[in-house]
């Protein structure tokens, strides 16, 4: 029993020692790409490096102090301002820490490479990292820093955060429209020792290209290519809208044109009942039909994902490709923003649209004298009453119809049909009937 002990404790120690085992720190000078600035830079031995790409297992994680590798790795996104952190050194005795960051901003922008700016605007903008803040105690203090590819501003801050004394110096410069920053902080007064270790770092920044500032018109080039996903989708949207319109203002045309036709046609026949001789049609099939909620449910369900299929489906897909796009963009987080509302509305929009529509359909029918619908279907026209007063309406009144495993809807307008039960005819059938209205509709009955 001791020994099995003795060899369990043995192997806990083990499998604890594990990411202790892995855990590296640098022996000598290691040379760190910056490749998103096109740049480079060297670390001196001592530091635990971490960067996007660093193994969340890694041992380096513990032994710097970091508890929680995927809250750390968090940290290395882009925020709100543009300011994104490249890399973190954490000395081996973890009593310092220097964070290197890149920024793109609207003043990075301008700036745009501190090489080609005059003495008195760097002047100027080592001026403006000096302040006071009495509140908290903390002061800034800014100077010119000389490099050897392009001029820094040193700024060294003394204070409190949260009740928590700070010492941290930090060396900044522009080029290529983005902002360096290589920042050391700690709790204890920084020593010469450490501020040795970071001019070093400083020191040894090498720019690989410079770039030259875009003109006005190429910034302009630039923001239409950054806007470009929002461009092609908002197009997309208005040409599907401008389509739908069109669509139904040849409806509208038609629903007209029926309209004049069916005051002709009920003259005509009210003309004919005058007559001696004047015989009633007779009646080919008789159907009632209870409108009730789910019925209404089922219909609006149809309409919006069988009858009005594609039009809602490029919507959807739209806003699920404006979704993906907003995930995998990178240039601006206002851009993905922007993709990530649209996508999210236009994946919601046609299903807050069939909402609403069920619920005013809804309406429409509690509001009738009853829910029960009574057709009668002639050789010419049909007859409904019950739901409503009772009309008499030709079949080129009805503009398309559909069926499903249980009703025919027959639409009198582009949103709205009656709905004819399969199983509610109590003179013929659903198969007779449907040949029927075939062959009085047409290429208008979209059978299946």
């Amino acid at each position: 029993m001791k020994k099995l002990t003795a060899w369990l404790v043995t192997l806990v120690v083990l499998v604890a020692s594990i990411p202790v085992c892995f855990a590296d720190v640098t022996t000598e000078k290691t040379k760190v790409e910056l490749e998103e600035l096109s740049a480079a830079l060297e670390v001196p031995e001592g530091f635990y490096v971490f960067t996007p790409e660093t193994d969340p297992s890694s041992g380096d994680w513990l032994l710097a102090g970091y508890d929680d590798s995927i809250e750390q790795l968090k940290k290395f996104e882009e925020d709100d301002s543009g300011n994104k952190k490249l890399v973190e050194l954490v000395a081996e005795d973890k009593s310092f820490t220097i964070i290197i960051s890149r920024k793109y901003s609207s003043d990075t922008r301008e700036y745009y490479n501190l090489n080609d700016i005059s003495d008195e605007e760097f002047q100027e903008l080592v001026e403006s990292n000096n302040f006071v803040d009495e509140e908290n105690g903390i002061t800034a203090t800014a100077e010119a820093y000389e490099h050897s590819q392009i001029p820094f501003f040193r700024v060294d801050l003394e204070g409190k955060i949260d009740d928590s004394p700070i010492w941290e110096t930090c060396y900044g410069t522009i080029f290529n429209g983005y902002s360096l920053s290589l920042d050391m902080y700690s709790s204890k007064e920084l020593t010469e020792e450490q501020q040795d270790i970071l001019r070093e770092i400083v020191d040894s920044v090498h720019v690989n290209e410079f770039y030259e500032k875009p003109t006005q018109e190429q910034m302009m080039v630039q923001t239409v290519i950054m806007l470009a996903p929002i461009i092609i989708i908002i197009l997309l949207i208005v040409v599907t809208i401008v389509i739908v319109r069109v669509r139904n203002k040849s409806k509208e045309r038609k629903k007209s044109e029926i309209g004049d036709k069916l005051v002709a046609y009920r003259k005509e026949q009210a003309a004919k009942t005058q007559l001696p001789d004047y015989v009633q049609p007779k009646v080919l099939f008789d159907n009632t039909t209870f409108c009730s909620d789910m019925a209404i449910k089922r219909f609006c369900q149809f309409h919006f994902f069988h009858k009005n299929l594609l039009q809602n489906a490029v919507f959807i897909v739209l806003g699920v490709v404006s979704v993906i796009m907003a995930i995998f963009y990178d240039d601006s987080w206002i851009v993905r923003l922007i993709l990530a509302a649209l996508g999210a509305y236009m994946i919601v929009q046609p299903f807050m649209s069939l909402d609403k529509m069920t619920k005013a359909e809804i309406r429409i029918y509690k509001k009738g004298r009853t829910r029960d619908a009574h057709y009668t279907f002639r050789e010419e026209d049909f007859r409904i009453s019950g739901i409503q007063s009772p009309m008499l309406y030709p079949y080129f009144q009805i503009l398309s119809a559909y069926e499903d495993k249980n009703y025919f809807y027959l639409y009198y307008t582009d949103e709205r049909a009656y709905l004819v039960d399969k199983n509610g005819f109590t003179q013929g059938e659903s198969a007779e009937f449907r040949k029927m209205l075939k062959e009085q509709l047409g290429k208008v009955c979209h059978w299946k």
